[in-house]
């Protein structure tokens, strides 16, 4: 009887964990840095003929913006965390499968 199998590479899943988390830690320092310059700028566009209906339009939109890319930077973080979780869970797995295998072998 053939068994297909496959292998996972827990120290890629570790070191991808940290790539995401780390993407998400320098998308989140960019977006504040990003919100705060905007907000640093004020209004500009108040005292122009258009500026009421500008601002209307344009802060919701500005604030759902700022709001989805705080969530973006949240969630890249969450999946390196749960890689990294993935990897010591399969390591985990894995040595404990090899202990109880080893048990059984040393029965036969």
């Amino acid at each position: 009887m053939e068994f297909d199998t496959f292998n996972v590479e827990t120290a890629v899943l570790r070191q991808q964990g940290r790539n995401f988390a780390d993407l998400g830690g320098d998308f989140s320092t960019a977006s504040k840095r990003l919100q705060s310059t905007l907000e640093g700028l004020g209004e500009p566009w108040a005292e122009a003929d258009f500026g009421e209906i500008f601002g209307e339009v344009y802060t919701p939109i500005r604030d759902g913006i700022f709001t989805s890319m705080d969530s973006l930077a949240e969630r890249l973080q969450q999946i390196g965390y749960n890689l990294q979780d993935m990897a010591r869970n399969y390591d985990a797995s894995d040595t404990s499968n090899s202990g109880e295998l080893n048990g059984l072998s040393g029965q036969l």
